[in-house]
């Protein structure tokens, strides 16, 4: 199956967007262990909003500074009633911006955004360029029924920011208060039972607190361990409720359970991978550029592997990655992607010399998207395939590039987020750090260093997937 998100790259520095929910390979699901109702994406994703045009949007730029935002159906120091749906109080917001084209509309709460109850920010995007632009959210207002101050605002062509601010009390719902935090022990106590459950004991496992200011409420310990052919991944969060995201993972040359279960790959070892540019003739993009840029962020993201490893204090990364690179000057097929046959033939590359391919297709429109079911917009990614038995193509991770300027942010993400994603990496992973990307450019960090095993648990100076005795285990090594 594959993994989906909906990614923007950014043109002025090297960092993606993000505009909705991207999900990591198929895990086997596991209800949530308390009654407390499981969150989505905890990643401060973009909110779904149902945005409409109410104008035809005119192509002649506006004077800056003549955007105004309200608040429809809010007045400033009044109330408004809460729904309780699915066990969340929801209030409804419309964000309207006229005057002139604004860029999008967003909603904060305070000084943290302001998320539905699937902790995604109340963002939408003008994408039809509408003057009047309406956007509908529905908002979660993190303690329930009381006093908050929500801004509204959007951003023109000329960078202007207008915006307006309005304190309400909610009504209709009793005031919460969140839970004290979970202590290590705690986390350590139910995966602990979780594993014994399937009659094992993992000891020490890679255990992360992660503190999420932005939406307390997704505030949790990540418990992990690569163990016997299953990685094991509970969020325990403060309130007690626990969401699993357990599965197979195998390397390219070890498969496990005979691969009929989609698997990840084993986040360790040296793997090969090939990135095929495919060119649909209306980005700008110049051959021996997009050729030069992948070396380039190979050798970046190997450096983040080593950086890791060195301050852990081991002198080599559990995993490393070499690449090569290949140009389709036009695409065989409009939308579809790359066979095995079609690579060999327009590249002389055969395929099987990778442990990985990405297809990486330059086309402002994103047309295989856009054509098999819209999961990401243009100039996003996907990961397909990881390291499951019988996969259908040759494509483990597709992405688009909307122009020569956003090439080298779209190799940056498509290397260090969709390449995370074949090795178990969630979209639930909280707060990527700001790092510096190459060329001088700044991205975030979605590799999960530490969950990946790439840390040492038990004392022993071995990081723990490469350790013939991981997690304070007698072994065998992951």
């Amino acid at each position: 199956m594959a993994s989906r998100r909906r990614w923007s790259k950014g043109t002025l520095i090297f960092v993606g967007l993000m505009v909705g929910a991207c999900g990591g390979p198929s895990a086997t699901a596991v209800p949530s262990t308390s009654p407390a109702s499981s969150y989505a994406a905890a990643t401060t994703p973009v909110a779904t909003a149902t945005a409409t045009a109410t104008a035809t949007p005119t192509d002649a730029p506006l004077p800056a500074g003549n955007l105004k935002v309200e608040f429809v159906g809010l007045t400033a120091g009044g109330t408004v009633a809460a729904t309780m749906k699915s066990g969340h109080p929801l209030v409804h917001l419309t964000v309207r911006v006229s005057g002139g084209v604004g860029l999008n509309a967003d909603v904060t709460m305070g000084d943290q955004p302001a998320t539905d109850a699937g902790g995604r920010a109340l963002s939408a995007i003008n994408r039809a360029g509408a003057n009047p632009f309406t956007a509908s959210f529905d908002w979660m207002p993190l303690l329930g029924g009381g006093e908050y101050d929500l801004t509204a605002s959007s951003l023109d062509d000329f960078k202007n920011v207008s915006k307006t601010v309005i304190h309400i009390t909610v009504t209709g719902v009793p005031h919460a208060t969140l839970p004290p935090a979970m202590t290590r022990d705690q986390a350590l106590a139910l995966f602990n039972r979780h594993v014994a459950a399937e009659g094992i004991s993992v000891p020490k496992p890679s255990m992360q607190r992660f503190d999420f200011p932005t939406n307390p409420t997704r505030s949790r310990w990540i418990v992990a361990a690569y163990y016997k052919g299953h990685r094991y991944y509970g969020s325990f969060f403060d309130d007690g409720h626990t969401e699993w995201a357990d599965g197979t993972y195998a390397d390219p040359a070890h498969q496990r359970n005979g691969g009929a279960n989609p698997t990840w790959c084993r986040p360790a070892g040296h793997y090969r991978v090939l990135v095929v540019f495919v060119d649909y003739k209306n980005t700008g993009t110049v051959k021996s550029d997009a050729l030069a840029q992948v070396p380039v962020v190979t050798d970046w993201l190997n450096g983040l592997y080593q950086s890791f490893a060195t301050s852990g204090g081991n002198g080599t990364p559990p995993m490393t990655i070499t690449s090569d690179a290949a140009y389709l000057d036009s695409p065989p097929t409009r939308g579809q992607l790359l066979t095995q046959a079609q690579i060999q033939s327009a590249t002389g590359k055969a395929t099987s010399n990778f442990d990985f391919v990405m297809q990486v297709d330059l086309d402002k429109d994103g047309t295989y998207a856009a054509q098999n079911g819209g999961y990401v917009e243009a100039g996003g990614g996907l990961a397909l395939h990881n390291c499951e038995v019988g996969k259908f193509g040759p494509i483990n991770i597709w992405s688009s590039v909307t122009s020569a300027q956003t090439l080298l942010g779209g190799l940056v993400m498509d290397f260090n987020h969709e390449f995370s994603h074949l090795f178990g990496m969630m979209d639930d992973w909280p707060g990527p750090p700001l790092i510096a990307g190459p060329a001088g450019s700044t991205t975030n960090d979605w590799i999960p260093y530490n969950i990946f095993g790439w840390s040492d648990t038990d004392g022993d100076g071995i990081p723990e997937i490469v350790d013939p005795r991981p997690y304070g285990t007698t072994g065998p090594q992951p």
